[in-house]
């Protein structure tokens, strides 16, 4: 009875409104997903396309959604991991605690086109334009579903949505009653979690849940130690994490649920920063370093001598290259092993009132980050309050909302010396404001219009209008067509606004920098075949334009020792086209394939010779593939194979982003897991990721995304066991 009530708790607290053919994944169990065919797990509602709620099939947009089951089946232990899973998304590991993740083209550390949230809370760093994985290292097994929008999202959620959206939703207290403890031991991850709820009274349910986890380094890759220092994976990490959620059902449609968290980590990287070097007379160069050395850098940078004869005249007979000649000019280049620290804490409420054919909601949390590297020490607090109201009625379904976001934030230079970056003003406060409406029309029985306004004012970037209209056709009850035309935008970063560069180059402040604007158009096919066998296939076309683009506005010369000089600008543009596919195949009830292919084409327009994209388009994998295989092959027994393809990555190009520029290679990575269910109570998994491949290479972040030449490392062959207790 508890376990009944509790299941007709959530559906309340998450169901806009409902009908018999709609499902909600926040009411359903594991065993209940576990169940249901590819048809019923296409009929669960979703809300990120428009904010109102509707089924995934019936969705004029690239959605896709991860369930718990996903997650779980797949092995994997981190959230950037298991957005692997997700057709046409781009996830490259950069290092053991850092990931490059986006979709549809312009893939980096700091990927600034794509919006992650978590329970609605935003999970974007203002100050390079991106997210922090490692410090939104969430429990798995907390996670409800993750929605995604692969496309332009920014009519509902805002500037910063240009490319798409995650929504990472977690599991109502209603539906994580009891206790469970989960523990992994391998040979790169080592993690303990624990979660235990229960009933505070007859309608309030509370969750409380944390974990400790940490990982081991990784392998170095080739270019490790640009080729001249020691070869070295700088990329450990631990962290620890608590949360605690309430959950209130107040009866006739009314809910509250309150989440508090916080969390501390640390994670290891290597990167090489170029600083003042501290003899300025131009003279003691040649006495301290020595004249040979001077005169083999101006052989080199003047093309009489290639990069292996360069690396042999550098090196002395016993091989030490700890010569000096990485400080003969005005600027040395310093090995850094940072210990990058961060910790936060966040207190976020949500209101919802469902009274027939009307619903409210009222958001509103406090989040407070901090974090210190090398170069900089930044803090930063946000207030978030959020306002929507949908309805429906004889000219379709509603939903129209405003927002109110206040952000203050201090970026001061930390243990870099010289300094190489800062930012003016170093203290900030940016306040957005943001109106949407949305309005879903039923054109005629098979015919459904879907058109949408957002508004968006920023104290510091001004007004910005996205709008969109999209239309689903059901051509017949298996088959839907959809398209959609969307104009989105993103606001510059602190970086791209104020920062000042004291390094080889400066970096001179633009203040009439616009923002990135982003015109779409989007066609789709889903169809079912049977109630075991359906197909997701996607197709769009994408014109950039102000692109944020770096001006080289003088070269830096080492020979004699000046400075070079940059700007940003707006002047990069790129064409972009591609197509996603998804299939979902239950062979038999005991045996699942889940099958999806990505590929994709940019191009950019001719720049000047002095003009270059901040985010190379080279940077994104051409074609992806997946193939995963779920089988029950005992009713305790799971055996589950995943494999991911990732065609080459090229090398920007750059003129001044030198150091650890290069291609990668394609990979294939198989993971294997294999579960068994020792009772209602208690399951133990080995999970092999990477298994047929000792190493490989993802991703390398560009220096100008991450403030220096950043280390990747390699991606090792890891083994791990992880048992579950619940009680």
């Amino acid at each position: 009875m508890l376990f009944s009530r509790h299941i007709r708790k959530s559906a309340g607290l998450f169901l806009f409104f409902a009908s018999q053919s709609s499902l909600a994944a926040d009411s359903l169990s594991l065993e209940q997903l576990k169940s249901m065919d590819i048809e019923e797990l296409s009929s669960i509602e979703v809300g990120i396309a428009s904010k109102i709620p509707t089924k995934v099939e019936e969705t004029p947009a690239a959605v896709y959604v991860l369930t718990s089951e996903d997650i779980r089946r797949s092995g994997h232990s981190s959230v950037a991991e298991a957005l692997r899973m997700v057709p046409g998304l781009n996830v490259g590991s950069v290092s053991g605690n850092s990931w490059a993740i986006n979709s549809r083209g312009f893939q980096e550390t700091f990927s600034n086109k794509f919006l992650v949230l978590l329970d609605g809370r935003s999970l974007y760093n203002q100050t390079f334009g991106g997210v922090y994985w490692d410090m939104n290292d969430i429990r798995t097994e907390d996670i409800e579903r993750i929605e995604v929008i692969r496309g332009p999202g920014s009519a509902v959620w805002g500037a910063n949505a240009m490319n798409g959206v995650i929504n990472i939703i977690t599991r109502s207290s209603f539906n994580a009653q009891g206790g469970e403890v989960s523990t992994t031991l391998g040979n790169q991850r080592n993690e303990l979690s624990l979660r235990y709820g229960g009933e505070l009274n007859t309608d309030t349910t509370y969750r409380v849940s944390g974990k400790v986890q940490s990982t081991e380094q990784n392998s170095p890759t080739q270019t490790s130690g640009l080729g001249f220092r020691e070869k070295l994976a700088e990329d450990e990490s631990s962290q620890g994490r608590l949360n605690f959620r309430t959950d209130t059902d107040f009866g006739k449609g009314s809910s509250l649920m309150l989440e508090a968290g916080v969390f501390r980590g640390k994670s290891e990287q290597r990167m090489f920063v170029a600083e003042e070097n501290q003899i300025t007379d131009p003279a003691l160069y040649q006495q301290y370093r020595g004249l040979e050395l001077y005169n083999i850098l101006g052989l080199f940078q003047q093309g009489l001598i290639d990069t292996n004869e360069f690396t042999s005249l550098l090196l002395d007979e016993n091989g030490d290259s700890s010569l000096g000649w990485d400080c003969l000019t005005s600027h040395c280049t310093y090995d850094i092993r940072d210990e990058q620290t961060y910790e936060g804490a966040h207190l976020l409420g949500k209101w919802r009132q469902v009274s027939g054919k009307e619903w409210y909601s009222i958001q509103a949390y406090v989040d407070y980050v901090e974090r210190s590297e090398y170069q900089i020490k930044q803090r930063a607090l946000s207030l978030d309050i959020d306002l929507e109201h949908g309805w429906k009625s004889d000219l379709g379904d509603f939903a129209i909302g405003a927002g109110f976001r206040s952000t203050d934030d201090s970026i001061k230079t930390n243990r870099s010396f010289t300094p190489v970056l800062q930012l003016n003003p170093s203290n900030s406060r940016n306040n957005i404001v943001n109106l949407f409406i949305q309005n879903s029309y039923q054109l005629t029985d098979d015919i459904r219009i879907l058109s949408g306004l957002g508004y968006e004012y920023s104290s510091q970037t001004g007004v910005q209008w996205q709008p969109t209209i999209r239309g689903l056709w059901s051509v017949t009850p298996d088959t839907q067509l959809w398209s959609a035309m969307s104009f989105s935008s993103r606001t510059a970063s602190r970086i791209e606004t104020g920062a000042i560069a004291n390094s080889a180059y400066s970096v001179e402040t633009n203040d009439d920098h616009a923002e990135e604007q982003l015109s779409s158009l989007e066609l789709g096919l889903r169809h079912s075949f049977t109630n075991n066998l359906s197909i997701d296939l996607s197709a769009y076309k994408y014109w950039y334009r102000n692109l944020t683009s770096l001006v080289i506005l003088r070269a830096f010369d080492p020979i004699a020792s000046t400075p070079g000089e940059l700007s940003f600008g707006n002047d990069a543009a790129v064409d972009a086209y591609g197509a996603e596919l998804a299939v979902d195949w239950q062979v038999v009830p005991s045996w699942k394939l889940q099958a999806s292919y990505s590929w994709i084409s940019q191009n950019e327009k001719r720049l000047a010779s002095n003009i270059e994209s901040i985010i190379s388009t080279k940077k994104s994998a051409e074609q992806q593939w997946s193939l995963r295989s779920y089988w029950d092959v005992t009713e305790d027994v799971e055996l589950d194979v995943s494999l991911y393809y990732v065609s080459d990555i090229g090398e920007s190009g750059s003129q001044i982003l030198l150091g650890n520029e290069h291609s990668i290679d394609s990979y294939l990575r198989t993971d294997i897991r294999l579960g068994w269910q020792l009772s209602p109570q208690a399951e133990i998994s080995l999970i092999g990721q990477n298994l047929f491949d000792s190493t490989h290479e993802e991703f390398f972040s560009s220096p100008i995304n991450v403030g220096g030449v950043s280390e990747n490392t390699d991606v090792k062959r890891s083994v791990s066991a992880k048992f579950t207790l619940r009680f």
